[in-house]
Formats: C-alpha cells, sequence, structure tokens
C-alpha cells in the first residue's frame, strides 16, 4: 500500500486542521521562533538554501499547501493545466504592502524574473509567463511538469510589489502581500528578525500577533539554551543530541512532523576534474557500504533516525522496496572496490560544512578513514551550502532531500547537464534523461512510480548519490505552545503558519 505525503500529513495533522478563528479586536503576542540558518537574503526569486521562514510572514505566493496537505490558491483564484500551458485566474482587489496594488501585468513580471534568474530549480521547465487577460497570466512550458503549482506555493510563486522590485537593497528591504510586514528598524542583522502586522490587511482575523520574532540561531546548543530560558516558543532541529535532549527535558516537547528529510553526500566532481578517483564508479560504491548507517543513527542521531538507502521513505509512492539495504554496510567490499580501482592506499578530498551538520561529517570522515578515504571537513558560512554547493569550490557535498518534493527534482537537482547542483556540468546518462521525461509526460503516480523506481535503481547503481539516513522534521517547543492548536505546520517543510496563530503571551 503506497500513501502521499499529504496523506501523511492529514494524519498527524488532522486534529489542527485550519478552521475559522473568532475575530478578534487587535492581535496580541509575541511568537519567538528560532531558525537554524542564518539569512542571506529575503528576495524570495534568489534564495536557494534554508530559512524560509524569513520570508514567509512578508510574501504570499499564487498557492500554498494547507494542513492537510491540499495545494489551495492563495493569490490565484483557480488555475487550468493543459499539457504545457498553465493559465491561472488571479483574485482582485489585492494589494501590497506598500498600497501598490497586485495585477495580472506584475504577477507575470514576477513569474518572467523568477525564470530569467534560474535560481529556482522548480521552475527550470518554465519557459515563459505573459498576461492573457484582465486578471489572467499564462505560463508556457518547455514540456508538461506534473509538480509545477506545487513550485507555485513556494518561493517561485511568492509576489514581490512593483517598488520592491526595482529596490537594489530588496534583499533586506521585503515587500509583499503578507499578513506582517518586516521593521528593519527593530531587527537586529545576525540576531533577530522583527515582523509586524500589516495595515489594512485584506483578512485581519488571520493576523492573531501583535509581533512575531525569528532568531538566527545556527549552533544546536544555543537553540537548546534559548528554548529552555524561554528566550524562543519554538525552534527547528535536525536529529541531533540537542534534539534527544529536547525529548527528555520538562516543560519542553520534541514535535515529529512528518515529510521529513534524507541526509546524503553528494560527489559533485564525478569526471574526476579535481579528485580523479571520483570518477571511478568502483570508489563511489566503496564509500556507499563503508557507512554504517545504523550506528550513524544510533550514535550521530540519537535513534532519531532511520538508516536510507534511496531519497524517499517507505509508505510514499515514490519509494522502491527493491532499494532497501542495496548498500548495506560492509567495509570488506569497501576495501576490495577501493583495491580494484587502484586506490587502496586511498587519496584525500575537501567536503564543506556548516555548523549543524558538523557531528554527521566527522561521523562520516570517520567511516571512510577505514577505507583510507581523508575527508578534509572545511567549514563554510552558515546559510551558504546550498549556494557554495552550486559552484565547483568542491568536488562533493552534503545536504538534505526534502521527502515532500516531487522525484522531478532529482534531474533539476542532480542528474541534468544543467541541473542545480552539477556545477561541472556533467552529460547524464542518456538512460537516466530518457525516465526522466518519461517521469514528467504524466501526472499519475502509478503510472510514474515504475518510472522513478528504474531511475533511481540507475542512480544506485551509478552511486553519485549516496544516502544515509531519513529523519522526520523536528521541531523544539514550549509546553504552551505545543498544547496550542493555533499552532499548525505547513506539511513537508520546517516552518509553521504565521496566518492565524495566536497566542496569550
Amino acid at each position: 500500500m503506497t500513501i502521499s505525503i499529504k496523506t501523511l500529513a492529514f494524519s498527524l495533522l488532522a486534529s489542527t486542521a485550519l478552521t475559522a478563528l473568532p475575530a478578534m479586536a487587535e492581535p496580541a503576542g509575541t511568537f519567538r521562533f528560532a531558525e537554524q540558518a542564518k539569512l542571506i537574503t529575503m528576495d524570495p526569486h534568489q534564495h536557494s538554501g534554508g530559512g524560509f521562514s524569513y520570508l514567509r510572514p512578508v510574501y504570499e505566493a499564487l498557492f500554498d499547501r494547507n494542513a492537510e496537505g491540499d495545494i489551495v490558491p492563495v493569490l490565484a483564484e483557480s488555475h487550468k493545466v493543459d499539457g504545457s500551458i498553465i493559465t491561472i485566474q488571479l483574485k482582485q482587489g489585492i494589494t501590497f504592502s506598500d498600497g501598490s496594488p497586485f495585477t495580472a501585468d506584475l504577477a507575470a513580471r514576477n513569474l518572467n524574473r523568477v525564470i530569467e534568474l534560474g535560481v529556482n530549480a522548480g521552475m527550470k521547465l518554465a519557459e515563459k509567463a505573459e498576461v492573457t487577460g484582465e486578471n489572467e497570466v499564462t505560463i508556457t512550458l518547455k514540456s508538461p511538469d506534473p509538480s509545477i503549482i506545487d513550485a507555485l506555493s513556494g518561493t517561485a510563486g511568492m509576489m514581490v510589489s512593483a517598488a520592491a522590485l526595482d529596490d537594489p537593497a530588496l534583499d533586506r528591504n521585503p515587500v509583499g502581500t503578507g499578513p506582517f510586514v518586516y521593521s528593519a528598524d527593530e531587527s537586529r542583522e545576525g540576531e533577530v528578525r522583527v515582523y509586524l502586522p500589516t495595515p489594512n490587511y485584506r483578512t485581519p482575523d488571520d493576523q492573531g500577533l501583535a509581533r512575531i520574532e525569528i532568531s538566527e540561531i545556527p549552533d544546536n546548543t544555543a537553540r537548546v539554551n534559548a528554548l529552555k530560558t524561554g528566550q524562543v516558543d519554538l525552534a527547528i532541529f535536525l536529529s541531533s543530541p540537542q534534539a534527544a535532549i529536547v525529548d527528555r527535558t520538562a516543560g519542553l516537547k520534541l514535535l515529529r512532523q512528518p515529510g521529513g528529510t534524507t541526509y546524503h553526500l553528494s560527489i559533485l566532481d564525478r569526471d574526476g576534474t579535481k579528485v580523479p578517483a571520483f570518477a571511478d564508479t568502483r570508489v563511489r560504491m566503496a564509500m556507499n557500504y563503508a557507512i554504517n548507517r545504523e550506528a550513524f543513527s544510533k550514535a550521530v542521531e540519537f535513534g532519531l533516525s532511520t538508516p536510507a538507502s534511496q531519497p524517499y521513505v517507505a509508505g510514499l509512492w515514490e519509494h522502491d522496496p527493491t532499494l532497501e539495504g542495496r548498500y548495506a554496510y560492509d567495509l570488506d567490499k569497501a576495501r576490495a572496490l577501493m583495491k580494484e580501482a587502484g586506490y587502496e592506499d586511498g587519496f584525500a578530498f575537501d567536503m564543506p560544512s556548516i555548523p549543524i551538520f558538523a557531528s554527521r561529517l566527522e561521523a562520516v570522515a570517520g567511516f571512510l578513514k577505514d577505507i583510507n578515504i581523508k575527508m578534509n571537513i572545511q567549514t563554510v558560512e552558515p546559510g551558504t551550502l546550498a549556494r557554495r554547493s552550486r559552484t565547483t569550490d568542491f568536488p562533493a557535498t552534503n545536504l538534505v532531500w526534502n521527502n515532500a518534493i516531487d522525484p522531478k527534482f532529482i534531474t533539476t537537482y542532480y542528474v541534468g547537464e544543467d541541473a542545480v547542483f552539477n556545477p561541472y556540468r556533467i552529460a547524464p546518462d542518456p538512460e537516466l534523461v530518457r525516465l526522466s521525461d518519461a517521469g514528467l509526460a504524466t501526472a499519475d503516480e502509478a503510472e510514474r512510480a515504475p518510472i522513478y523506481h528504474e531511475m533511481l535503481n540507475r542512480l544506485a547503481d551509478e552511486s553519485y548519490m549516496i544516502f544515509i539516513t531519513t529523519t522526520p522534521i523536528l521541531f523544539g517547543a514550549s509546553d504552551a505552545i505545543a498544547a496550542n492548536d493555533t499552532v499548525k505546520f505547513r506539511p513537508g517543510t520546517d516552518v509553521p503558519y504565521f496566518r492565524g496563530l495566536r497566542l496569550d503571551n
């Protein structure tokens, strides 16, 4: 039996589904949220890494996902998909926080900017957007894309005001149609971002909070301490010692949300431009066999994760049961492959790291040392890992795969010659290209599943994506926040809903 991420989300969140809230005269309370990623930019179209929470209070997208995981219109009124043509009817009478109107012309301008910048992987298949009616825009795709509307529920669909689009300082001066505005005067760079209710917002009942504070706390221990002392109400965590501490601390609760992320290594230089050994599939397979995933999950992630051999967890339609245990820990096999490839004495390479991944990479380095591979861990600025992974600065990287995203991103992130995380522009196996095209030709999950299963098997053979563990999305919360039924989480993401959240503090 297979289920979708939507169903998983519903099973945990149905009890707190979005409901109409009674009107309140004035917003009240301050909600304090701790991010693990530093803020890089408030320009949604330039956003490429973590830290979506900094954008969500200010910006609204054409669509969104509700607490049950369904895609619902927000700035859009409705949409129609006809092959490679997406027609979107827009809501009327919506204004930005600067008072300017939201129009079809501006929607098309925003969408074309996303396409032209090329940062957002979800819009890789989009060719252009144009106004086709007074309140209508049409997006023309290069080829059919079953997940285009989902992409428009994220940063690709976030609308920026005309004046803000012309502002060279947009990265710190966001202007959207959302229920809150960014207060630069009350924010402190590198420490906390402050948001206040948008004056004259069209649905004031959604503005339950008088103030939102999002703190930039990349250090896991500091986030735990901030929760313990009441400096923050809610914080994001990866599976870590600190998450385990939250789980057993009185007054705090560890909230496990469905969807999850799969931690993995990605060999970027798989033609061996900088590290010749990476061009040998046997070396990459040896690395896969050398990692003891069970030990990694228990020791590094305190049993909060499960070993992974592919990007999707069991129960999702994308998951292929035949891949389970594909690279079970086998040090003898790993050493034999290294010897066969001529690298018995090993080699060295550099790997970028951010503080929240430090313990993970230290463990991986220990496993690789057993087959004489020296992984030199180099710390990069928090919030820049995804950006640096798009460059040839490093021959490999380590990232997380969101289980909620469509498998088309296997191609747009890694496989395609112009893929986001293929900075060395390596041409893919033609069979992978064929399978990728076939996967985009239908929206039916039953038809797509065997296509992507075959694709995942071929990727396992090539072994340039080394999956390690999958973890549910974890939040540390105060008891009061955990018991607050207006606190809801956007399925498959590490961002709560700020709209409709109410506090009495």
